[in-house]
C-alpha cells in the first residue's frame, strides 16, 4: 500500500502515543520511589531501603535488552508493524498489577518479590516497544525529514515523563501525605489503562514500512541480525556508545533520580520537588522537537557534542542551585538542564537509525538503546546515591555528570567528520 500524507501522520501518531503511554507507566515507579521504598522495602536504614528501591528499578532495566532482542529480531526478520502490536499490552498489564499489589505490611516479603517480577515484565515490554517505535518512525517518513520525525520517539518519552510528573503532582496536591501512602499512590497506575487501550486501537491498522518491504522483496533479510551487527558494525557501536554514555546518565540522574535526590538528600518538600521536576521534563520535551528539526539541516554530531558540552558546563551550577534553594535559580537551571539533555537525545534516534542498514536496523537500534540503558543509565541513580553517601555529598553527582560528558565530547570531536549513512 502506497505511503500517503495521511498514512505518515497516522504512523507518527500511533508510534508516538505508544511511547507516551509506555514512558508514563515506566517512570511512575521512579517518581514514587520514596513512597514505594517505605511501602515495599521498610528497612531501618532509609538509605539501604532507597538503594533497594532503585535496585529494583535497575532490575527492570536489565530486562530491557531481552525485549529488544526478541522484538528486534521479529522486526528484522518478519515485520516492523508486528513489533508494535503487543508491546503496549505487555507493558500495561504489569503496570496495572503494580497498582493493585499488596504492600509489605499486608503480605510481607512476597510484596517486594512480586514487585521485582512485575518490573522485569515491564522492562521486557519497554525494551521491545522503544526500539520498535524508533525504527518505525524513522522508516515511515520522507528521508529529508527523518531527523525531525525520528526525534518524535524521544518527544513521546518527554511527554510520557510530563504526564507522569503532572499526574503525580496533581495527586500529591489534592490529598494529604497520609492519603498518598494509604491509597492515592495507586491512582496514576490505574489511569494508564485508558491510554493503553487508545494506543492499541490506533496501532491495529498500521502499514508496513517501505524500507522493510523493499529489503524483503530484494531477498536481503538476514537470518541472525544480532550476529551481523556484531560482526560488521563494531566501530559504529563503539562511537554510539560514547554518545549514549552522556545521554543515558544525564537522563537517569536528572529525570529519574533528581526528584528523589531533592527529597531525600536535600530535604525539599515533595510538592516543590515535583514542581521543579515537571519544569525540567517540559523543557526536555520542547528541546527534542527543536533539535530534531535542526538535525535535518546540521550535522547531528555537532548538535550532540554541543549539548554534551553544555551539560558538562551546567552540571555543577545545576546541583549548586538545588543546594542553594533559591526558587528562581532552580527554575532557570532546571529549564537549561532539561533543554540540554533534549538537545543530545532529540538528535540521537535518527543518528542511530541511519548508522545501520535496514536489514539489521530494528535489532541494532534496540540493542543500542537498551544495552546502554542498563550499562549506563540504570546504574546511574545507584552510583549517584553511593557518591552522595560515601564521597562528599551531592556535589559528587555534578562531577559524575561532568566526567561522562567529557568522554562523549572527546569521542564525538574525534569522529566529527560526517560518517557514511547506512543503506
Amino acid at each position: 500500500m502506497k505511503r500517503t500524507p495521511g498514512n505518515v501522520v497516522k504512523s507518527i501518531l500511533s508510534s508516538s502515543v505508544g511511547n507516551v503511554v509506555e514512558w508514563y507507566e515506566y517512570t511512575l515507579y521512579a517518581y514514587f520511589a520514596t513512597v514505594i521504598s517505605d511501602l515495599f522495602f521498610p528497612l531501618d536504614n532509609p538509605y539501604v531501603s532507597m538503594m533497594m528501591t532503585f535496585g529494583t528499578f535497575a532490575v527492570g532495566l536489565a530486562a530491557r535488552p531481552i525485549g529488544g532482542i526478541i522484538f528486534g529480531y521479529i522486526g528484522d526478520r518478519y515485520s516492523r508493524k508486528r513489533m508494535l502490536t503487543v508491546t503496549m499490552l505487555l507493558m500495561s498489564i504489569p503496570t496495572m498489577c503494580i497498582g493493585i499489589l499488596p504492600t509489605y505490611a499486608k503480605i510481607g516479603v512476597l510484596a517486594p518479590i512480586l514487585l521485582i517480577t512485575l518490573r522485569i515484565f515491564q522492562g521486557v515490554a519497554l525494551g521491545g516497544e522503544f526500539g520498535a517505535s524508533c525504527v518505525y518512525l524513522f522508516e515511515s517518513v520522507p528521508k529529508e525529514k527523518r531527523g525531525f520525525f525520528g526525534s518524535m520517539a524521544l518527544t513521546g518519552v518527554g511527554m510520557g515523563l510530563v504526564l507522569s510528573a503532572c499526574t503525580i503532582f496533581l495527586v500529591e496536591s489534592l490529598v494529604t501525605k497520609e492519603e498518598v501512602y494509604a491509597f492515592a499512590w495507586r491512582i496514576p497506575f490505574f489511569i494508564s489503562v485508558f491510554g493503553a487501550i487508545i494506543g492499541f486501537y490506533m496501532r491495529r491498522a498500521l502499514l508496513e514500512t517501505e524500507d522493510f518491504v523493499l529489503v524483503q522483496k530484494a531477498g536481503k533479510l538476514v537470518r541472525y541480525p544480532l550476529g551481523e551487527m556484531f560482526r560488521n558494525h563494531k566501530a559504529s557501536l563503539a562511537r554510539l556508545f560514547a554518545i549514549f554514555l552522556t545521554t543515558q546518565v544525564s537522563f537517569f540522574v536528572v529525570f529519574i533520580f533528581g526528584k528523589t535526590m531533592m527529597i531525600n538528600f536535600l530535604h525539599f518538600d515533595t510538592h516543590v520537588a515535583g514542581k521543579f521536576n515537571l519544569f525540567t521534563v517540559m523543557s526536555y520535551t520542547v528541546s527534542t522537537v527543536i533539535f530534531g528539526y535542526l538535525s535535518d539541516k546540521i550535522n547531528k554530531r555537532y548538535i550532540i557534542m554541543m549539548g554534551s558540552l553544555g551539560i558538562l558546563l551546567a552540571a555543577y551550577p545545576f546541583i549548586g542551585s538545588l543546594k542553594g534553594g533559591e526558587s528562581t535559580v532552580i527554575l532557570g537551571m532546571s529549564l537549561i538542564m532539561g533543554a540540554l539533555i533534549g538537545m543530545t537525545e532529540g538528535t540521537l534516534n535518527p543518528l542511530v537509525a541511519e548508522s545501520f542498514p535496514t536489514n539489521i536496523r530494528a535489532t541494532s537500534v534496540a540493542f543500542c538503546w537498551n544495552f546502554t540503558a542498563v550499562a549506563f543509565g540504570g546504574v546511574a541513580p545507584i552510583i549517584s546515591m553511593w557518591l552522595i553517601e560515601n564521597m562528599g555529598g551531592v556535589d559528587m553527582v555534578a562531577y559524575y555528570l561532568m566526567g561522562v560528558c567529557a568522554v562523549t565530547v572527546l569521542v564525538t570531536l574525534l569522529t566529527l567528520k560526517k560518517q557514511p549513512t547506512a543503506s
